[in-house]
């Protein structure tokens, strides 16, 4: 979606509806309906109400009403409550005339002094509800939470948690990515399909390498790109002055040009190593900056970590960085190291795609592998603009899309960046994801590429329920350590009984 720079996830109204069964008192749904709505203010949630008959829902005039209001208002979701057993053919109807994702939760019994006279039996009424939307093929749109009957409080954390999976459907179902050049030979993990993509909503602007190439030198003859070198200088130290601080000033106006003519949501370029040869730098530097202002920019031409970078955005509202699954950890990093397990370790680097209020003493340098390859016996040029040093510690989730025909898998996995010297070079972090060797063996290997967008906080939940509201099927998460994976060797894993009980019988 393009948002305003500085904005990393869309605006959200969600409208609230109740409903009633006609042999149930209208009076008690609307009593809990206003609990939970005030439940939702208290926590200053962005929900909508109808102010007329139709804000609970009793028969089909007002399953229409209601469906219309909330679309007049802007509502980008809805929220059915079932504030009593609720009539099902009526609900059902309200979701079929709303356009939107609607998520439905039931009233929860309140107390045993009450039940004898005012029950209200939303358990038994959302079986019946379910069906009937069922019946008329508009489940797909229809969000349950796990604990889908509620009180108010938990309402209204289930109405919070709704909001972050509307915040990606939106996002990404009204995204725009440009693609910059393609595929570098060497980087065929990265390769696309663009009817995947497609499956998801989001559209994609393909251009040449030379296009970025030439806005480049427009703005090199044309613009006056001080304003950008001036913020460059104020947030690294030692930034190489000059023409060369130029060369990136230039870069930067080019992509954000480039982002206003076509509206973009983020975009990919090819880097390794075109970008070197043509514009005489590494777009590390300015990938980063760029990620930190909402604006994710993946290497490599990579779209599918771009869409992960996106997807993570909408969904932890921040900035997020695109990293490889690069490294295992040596057992003598940090005397620190024991206390975890090592196999659910992994070093995760990247030559710097990650805003810079991320790391700990940033500094700007160049392209170690890079200059192997295209300045072996000279001093660093072309191979300047990497970002180097730690990522601070921080919570985590990993996540990645990749195209399996003409649709979608995706991965999801949480942990944390460690408060460790990585003690080597680019832009890296020690991350401990729990189970992380059984998961990259039986789900990683084979299924998706190396790269994963990171998000610096644990948004999991929200992103597996978004991506099942956004199609997505095959959705992969870290198996408890009893849990075997499909395939898995239990015998070689420890996972079978292998001793017998003592004092058990023979």
């Amino acid at each position: 979606m393009y948002l305003p720079l500085g904005t990393f996830s869309p605006d959200i109204k969600i409208g609230v509806v109740s409903a009633s069964r006609n042999c149930f008192p209208r009076e008690l749904s609307l009593a809990r309906y206003e609990r939970l709505l005030d439940a939702c203010n208290a926590m200053e949630l962005p929900v909508y109400t109808p102010d007329a008959e139709c804000r609970c829902i009793e028969n089909r005039t007002h399953a229409r009403d209601a469906a219309r209001d909330l679309q007049a208002a802007g509502c980008d979701a809805a929220v059915l409550f079932l504030g009593n057993f609720s009539p099902e053919i009526e609900d059902a109807f309200f979701v079929k005339q709303f356009a939107g994702p609607v998520m439905m939760i039931a009233a929860a019994e309140e107390s045993a002094s009450s039940i004898a006279v005012n029950r209200g039996d939303a358990l038994c009424g959302m079986l019946s509800a379910a069906l009937a939307i069922r019946k008329r093929g508009a489940w797909g749109r229809v969000y349950v939470p796990e604990a889908p009957i509620v009180d108010a409080r938990r309402g209204a954390e289930s109405v919070a948690h709704f909001l972050k999976i509307v915040k990606v459907v939106k996002g990404v179902r009204n995204a725009t990515i440009g693609l910059f050049g393609p595929r570098p030979r060497d980087f065929e993990t990265c390769s696309y399909n663009l009817a995947s993509i497609a499956s998801l909503g989001v559209e994609v602007e393909e251009f040449g390498y030379f296009d970025l190439v030439n806005e480049v030198e427009r703005i090199k003859r044309e613009e006056d790109t001080g304003a950008i070198e001036k913020e460059m200088n104020q947030e690294l130290d030692h930034i190489p002055q000059g023409e060369f601080l130029g060369r990136l000033s230039a870069y930067e106006r080019a992509i954000v040009n480039f982002r206003e003519q076509c509206q973009l949501s983020g975009m990919a370029t090819q880097c390794w190593i075109e970008q070197e040869i043509k514009l005489k730098h590494v777009p590390c530097y300015i990938n980063g900056r760029m990620a930190g202002r909402g604006f994710p920019v993946s290497c490599e031409n990579d779209a599918y970590s771009l869409i992960a970078e996106l997807i993570g955005q909408y969904a932890s509202d921040s900035s997020v960085a695109i990293l490889d699954i690069n490294h295992s950890i040596p057992s003598d990093l940090h005397e620190s190291i024991p206390d975890y397990p090592p196999n659910d370790l992994v070093g995760m680097f990247h030559c710097g795609n990650t805003t810079t209020k991320r790391m700990k003493n940033p500094e700007m340098k160049h392209q170690l592998i890079m200059k192997r390859v295209l300045e072996p016996d000279t001093e660093a040029d072309m191979t300047r603009g990497t970002i180097e040093g730690q990522i601070i510690a921080s919570p985590i989730t990993v996540l990645q899309v990749h195209g399996v025909g003409d649709s979608m898998r995706a991965y999801i996995a949480e942990g944390e960046f460690l408060d460790l010297d990585p003690k080597t070079f680019g832009c890296t972090g020690t991350a401990y994801i729990p189970g992380f060797q059984r998961f990259y063996k039986n789900v990683l290997l084979g299924r998706f590429h190396h790269h994963a967008a990171v998000t610096f906080d644990h948004c999991g939940a929200a992103l597996f329920d978004a991506f099942k509201m956004l199609g997505i099927e095959e959705i992969y998460t870290p198996n408890p350590e009893s849990v075997p994976y499909p395939g898995e060797n239990t015998f070689q894993m420890g996972l079978t009984p292998r001793k017998r009980v003592q004092g058990a019988a023979r």
